[in-house]
This record gives structure tokens, C-alpha cells and sequence, in this order.
């Protein structure tokens, strides 16, 4: 078994305890085990860093080739087990559920599978039994003349034609690439690095009362947790920005800089003296990341869109651009109804937990991942007095308006639009909106034969069928047109 027990950590030497399995001297005459079980330490990035520091991390990616640093350890403990297979049997592993997800799967699953393991029975995700409030994932895995024995595969017990790496019914696909025409779409907010930027509402009125001049440096801040619980997608704090200026320029508010200088300017000097730590120090009444590209795409924008990075349902949300958006956004420099349309829907929702990560059991929406690789429906499609616009505005009013009514954030409001148990009238019509939208962006792309499900969880076995059908069948065609839209730029170079 791999894995450690109680507070202590095992010191095994694999080689000294079964010599016959590493010499092959064994009765089978071969080097490694037939089988491994085991249930290997919940580790992230940072509980890696914490059990040996950067010199294990560095270690595992050495041992383990193509390995990345952000991935959790169970990955490496696959990793491990199929080595000490020597190339023929089986393992089981009870995994983190991110095992499918984002540098995790790229470490394990998927070089894995490149290199002839085939998955014969997974489970997605199951909750842990214990008292830990996590979930988990179950795999297992057959290697060289192992395979011949498995019999078909299981995925979360029913048969499936065949299991890839990112834990999904059929055949293993190539990640999809990054497009050209998403380039410079999306941002990361803003990483202010220091609270004593931030004023609450009293205090930002007091400064003004005392000096008018001092609203050219105050700006509202919003990020994702305002968007997530706010009913009216508002504020609630403003930041100290002088954004690029220089000491002398920012002299010219000099009780602003004052509060900088007391609140901000000791945290800085603390900082590691590396590149960035030095930067940082030097210029300590600029933000701690300057982000010159976004600031130039909200320039250029009417208003923009905005995603929280972390959150429980994908929501979209319109903001004006006269303030900082922290870097728990996304920002996207989109006006139109209709690219809200495209990101609203459950088209792109499907798309972005495929293949972004989930934090506990938070979506982790990586753009580089789920943004840059997503094909939109072709440009005139997406015109502003279109079908696809249309259906996006007309949502999105009724959505503001119930949010308005209601009291709820875009979190609370889309726990009741999900929950069938809520048959409010208002979130009836809300949800055939929804439903709506994904017709008019299924159309857009020329899938109209493809019926959206319900906008509810699944009740049943059959309607959660019914939801992997549909979401197998959507991906796939998204894989088929990322790749044909990549072929296609790159025979136009």
C-alpha cells in the first residue's frame, strides 16, 4: 500500500524490502508488483511545499517527467504505482477529485494513458466517508498484459465504451489549443498588494470633503465576491490608484500618499528580496502587479465583462470600466449581448468544467484554459442586432430585475434556479430564459438537433443520463471545432 498513517511519515526502501520484485528474480521472472492499492495523502501545491519544501517538489518533477509543479501528490502516487508495476498489472488508487483536472490530470492520468495504461473502472466523484468534508475520485488502472483482463469499463458504475483521462465516457483526445482569435480577450484583475490602499465609503468622503482633488485618485474596487453576493452587481470598498505615476507625480496628493506611505509602505519593505520583492519595494504606492494591457481594454470599452474566478455557478456580469477590478476577476472586454450570450450559456459552462480545475467544490475558471481554447460561434453570428444578442439582453434585464426584487446575489440566485424543489413563478421564467439562450447559441453554431436539458440539477438516474449525453455530445463537437479552427489558422500563416 502506498500512503502514510497517523502523524508519522514511513521511511520505506522499496528495493530492500521485495529485492525479488526490483532483480525480476521472483516466481514470474519479471520486475514489479501485479498489484497496487492504496489511499494517498490529500496534498495540494502548498501541503507539498510544507511536508519537504521546494527540494521534494523539484524532486517529483524530476522523477516523474513532464510533471507539473501545481499538481496535487496524489498524481505523483499514480505515478509511483505504475513504475512499481514494471510496466504489467493493475492499480486502484482512491484520488483527490481533481485528479482529471488541470495540472493534476497532466502530470498523471494523462501521461498515463499516452503511454498505454487503460482505465477499466473510475469513479468520478464520491464523498468521503469520514469527517473530512471533501470529495474524492477512484481509479484504476491496467498496464501492459494486464489489460487483456479487464472486461470492458465502468465509469461511476455503468458501462462505458472506453474512459480518458479527464475521467469522461470515450477515447482519449488531444487538449485542445489556444485560439488566435481569443488572444488578448482576457484579464486578470488587478493585484493591489496592501489593504492600506483600501478606504471604506466614509473614508473616501471624508478625504474629498477635506480635498476635492482627491477623487482623481480614488477609485471604486470590486472583485469577485461583490459580484458573487451583491444584488446589484455594486461596490462596497474604493482603492487608493495612482496608477504608473511617478513618487513626485503621486506627491501631488499628498495626504492620499500619506496613507500609503503609513499603511502600505512597512509591508513592502518586508517583502523576499528577489526581482519581484525589489520592484515591489521600489515602487511602493503602485499596486504590486501593473496591468497596462487591461487598462487599455477598458479604455477602448463602453463597459466589460466580468467573471469571479472561484465560484459555484459560472455567472457573467456587465461593469462599467471606471474602476479597479481586483485579481479575484476576469475581465473580458466585451459591450455586446451576444458574447454574453455565448458565455452565459451552458454551452460554454460545460466547456469550462471540463477543463478548468475546482477549488473544495468551487469551479476554478482558468481563461488560458477554458477561455483562449473556446471556439465562439462564427462573427456574424454574433452581431449586435442577431438573435443570439437578443436572447442575451432579454436574460440578462430579467435576471437583474429578479436579483433587484429578490434581495440575491448571482450565488444565491442561481442555488434556487438550480434547485427543482423552487417553483417560484419568477424563477420558472427565468429558467426557460436559460433555456432560451442555449438554443440560440446551439443554433448560432448550427447544433440546433442538440435539445438543452432542464436548468435544474438532475432528479434520477435518468435525467442525470440524459445531462452526460448531451454534455458528451456538446464537447465533442467543441474538441472537433477548436481543432478545425486551428488547422485553419495555421494554413492562413
Amino acid at each position: 500500500r502506498l500512503g502514510a498513517t497517523g502523524r508519522g511519515r514511513w521511511a520505506f526502501h522499496w528495493p530492500l524490502e521485495y529485492p525479488e520484485v526490483f532483480s525480476g528474480t521472483g516466481p514470474r521472472g519479471r520486475a514489479g508488483f501485479d498489484a497496487i492499492i492504496g489511499n494517498p495523502p490529500f496534498l495540494g501545491k502548498n501541503g507539498i511545499l510544507a511536508l519537504g519544501g521546494r527540494a521534494l517538489r523539484d524532486w517529483l518533477k524530476r522523477v516523474h517527467e513532464g510533471a507539473h509543479g501545481n499538481a496535487d501528490y496524489c498524481a505523483h502516487f499514480l505515478r509511483r504505482a505504475a513504475a512499481l508495476l514494471g510496466g504489467h498489472g493493475t492499480l486502484g488508487l482512491i484520488t483527490t477529485n481533481t485528479i482529471c483536472q488541470g495540472d493534476t490530470r497532466a502530470t498523471a492520468l494523462r501521461p498515463l494513458i499516452r503511454d498505454g495504461a487503460v482505465i477499466y473502472d473510475a469513479t468520478r466523484s464520491r464523498a468521503w466517508p469520514g469527517a473530512a468534508s471533501v470529495s474524492v475520485s477512484i481509479v484504476h488502472m491496467a498496464l501492459g498484459r494486464a489489460r487483456a483482463s479487464t472486461t470492458g469499463a465502468r465509469l461511476d458504475g455503468a458501462p462505458a465504451r472506453a474512459i480518458n483521462s479527464r475521467l469522461r465516457p470515450g477515447p482519449e483526445r488531444p487538449d485542445p489549443a489556444r485560439l488566435t482569435e481569443n488572444q488578448g480577450q482576457s484579464f486578470q484583475g488587478t493585484i493591489v498588494l496592501g489593504m492600506g490602499f483600501v478606504l471604506t465609503p466614509r473614508e473616501r468622503e471624508e478625504l474629498i470633503q477635506r480635498d476635492a482633488r482627491n477623487a482623481e485618485c480614488v477609485q471604486p474596487l470590486i472583485g469577485g465576491e461583490e459580484i458573487n453576493s451583491s444584488p446589484t452587481l455594486s461596490f462596497r470598498r474604493y482603492v487608493i490608484n495612482f496608477g504608473d505615476m511617478s513618487l513626485q507625480q503621486a506627491a501631488r496628493w499628498p495626504e492620499l500618499l500619506a496613507i500609503v506611505r503609513r499603511a502600505v509602505k512597512p509591508e513592502r519593505d518586508a517583502l523576499r528580496d528577489n526581482a519581484d520583492g525589489r520592484r515591489r519595494k521600489r515602487l511602493w504606492w503602485q499596486f504590486g502587479r501593473r496591468t497596462p494591457a487591461l487598462q487599455r481594454a477598458k479604455r477602448a470599452a463602453a463597459r466589460v465583462l466580468v467573471a469571479p474566478i472561484v465560484c459555484k455557478h459560472l455567472c457573467f456580469a456587465f461593469q462599467p470600466t471606471d474602476r479597479v477590478f481586483s485579481h479575484k476577476l476576469y475581465v473580458f472586454p466585451f459591450a455586446s449581448d451576444s458574447r454574453f450570450a455565448v458565455l452565459q450559456s451552458r454551452i460554454h459552462e460545460r466547456w469550462a468544467r471540463l477543463l478548468s480545475s475546482t477549488l473544495e467544490t468551487r469551479l476554478n475558471y482558468s481563461a488560458s484554459d477554458c477561455f483562449e481554447t473556446f471556439p465562439f460561434p462564427e462573427p456574424p453570428r454574433l452581431v449586435d442586432d442577431g438573435p443570439l444578442a437578443a436572447a442575451g439582453e432579454t436574460l440578462y434585464r430579467a435576471r437583474a430585475a429578479y436579483m433587484i426584487e429578490s434581495g440575491r446575489g448571482l450565488t444565491k440566485t442561481y442555488n434556487a434556479l438550480k434547485d427543482p424543489a423552487q417553483q417560484d413563478a419568477r424563477l420558472v421564467a427565468l429558467r426557460e430564459l436559460h433555456v432560451a439562450l442555449d438554443r440560440a447559441v446551439l443554433s448560432a453554431y448550427g447544433w440546433s438537433e442538440l435539445t438543452p436539458p432542464p436548468f435544474t440539477t438532475p432528479r434520477g438516474a435518468a435525467q442525470a443520463r440524459a445531462l452526460e449525453a448531451y454534455t458528451d455530445a456538446l464537447t465533442d463537437r467543441l474538441f472537433a471545432l477548436n481543432a478545425r479552427r486551428v488547422a485553419l489558422a495555421r494554413r492562413s500563416v
